[in-house]
């Protein structure tokens, strides 16, 4: 507010133009380089009012407990000023995820306050946060800073999955894009839940694939994809790793409930929220399940030795009886020649017997 200046050159700011009071003659030297003006003189100042009535901005400022939706700000007086009748708090919206309407907030506080609480923030939220000394006449230049509250939880919850094909042991779904107000939507979570004997899951034993296994639980998270992942269909079952997670082939004896759950991160800040609905999928238990090509080759392999080796048992056994029909008939054929002629005994008398005459026993018999 106030110029004082004296011993020839030295000047000084005051904020009162002091209480003691020289006669003019007291200030006796002229300045270096106005020689029309006096600069004080022994043991005396000039004193000078600048005209500037507004308080200057805070000598410091600084933010702390930065919450969801609160923020804590304190700051100490500034080194200028006549009279500050009190301070002017601000918090002007930057960036938000937010979709209602951005009204500035304005919070009046007490010349002997120097500290205050900024409530009804946004969450995810980027505020220039200002603090200004005011009088009865004019409000003084402001000490800024920009800061952003903590994200919150995904609001509102999450879409429901769009189920679209089953294929043997995988599952083709697509996944709507998911509206987050408190914060960016960093990933998409799957959730597969095989229906037992519960409804639903409970979230804090909501783990990966070998998690649930290792713990007897019938729910899992299946996949974590990208914003970009989900413009394309997706396939549950694939038997890939997606972030970590692994695709799990799904049941053929179970329903199935699939659901999901939206990630939101930012300044190493993670908030969840899982879908408060699921999608039941009830799966055809006579489809078959996807069997790989060297199952299917071996198969078909042992398939023909099956058949070949029926044809060859059926071979032999037509091969057996025609050589047994052919042997019958060839015993048949033989029995005439068996009883053409009587056996004749023969005696070693040392001579040969006449023979007698042959008798027709072919002819008798016929």
């Amino acid at each position: 507010k106030y110029a004082l200046i004296g011993n020839e050159s030295s000047c000084f700011c005051s904020n009162s133009p002091g209480t003691l009071q020289l006669e003019y003659s007291s200030c006796n030297t002229t300045c270096p380089k106005n020689e029309t003006q006096m600069c004080g003189g022994d043991n005396a100042a000039s004193v000078y009012d600048t005209e500037v009535s507004a308080p200057g901005p805070p000598a410091s400022l600084e933010i702390y407990n930065i919450t969801e939706t609160t923020i804590r700000v304190k700051w100490t007086a500034p080194e200028a000023y006549t009279f500050i009748s009190g301070y002017v708090v601000r918090a002007i919206v930057i960036h938000t995820y937010s979709d209602l309407a951005i009204i500035p907030l304005e919070w009046r506080i007490a010349n002997n306050t120097f500290q205050n609480e900024l409530l009804n923030l946004l969450p995810g939220s980027t505020y220039n946060i200002s603090v200004a000394a005011y009088n009865i006449d004019e409000e003084g230049p402001a000490i800024n800073f920009k800061t952003e509250t903590i994200i919150g939880t995904p609001d509102p919850s999450p879409p429901d999955v769009i189920f679209k094909q089953r294929v043997g042991d995988r599952m083709v779904v697509h996944i709507p894009p998911a509206k987050d107000v408190n914060g960016p939507v960093s990933m998409y979570r799957i959730v597969v839940s095989i229906e037992l004997y519960q409804q639903g899951y409970i979230i804090d034993t909501l783990g990966n694939y070998s998690y649930a296994t290792d713990q007897g639980l019938p729910y899992y998270i299946t996949a974590e994809l990208d914003p970009e992942d989900i413009k394309h269909d997706f396939v549950i079952g694939d038997r890939s790793t997606y972030n970590g997670f692994y695709n799990a082939p799904l049941p053929l004896t179970n329903d199935i409930e699939v659901s999901i759950g939206v990630v939101s991160e930012r300044n190493h800040i993670r908030k969840i929220r899982y879908a408060e609905s699921t999608k039941k999928i009830i799966l055809n238990i006579n489809e078959p399940e996807e069997v790989s090509p060297l199952v299917v080759a071996l198969g078909a392999g042992i398939a023909i030795g099956v058949v070949l080796l029926l044809i060859g048992i059926g071979l032999l056994i037509i091969l057996r009886k025609r050589i047994h029909f052919a042997r019958v008939q060839r015993g048949s054929q033989s029995m005439p020649l068996s009883l053409s002629e009587p056996c004749v005994e023969i005696e070693n008398t040392g001579f040969i017997q006449d023979e007698e005459e042959r008798v027709d026993y072919y002819s008798n018999l016929k």
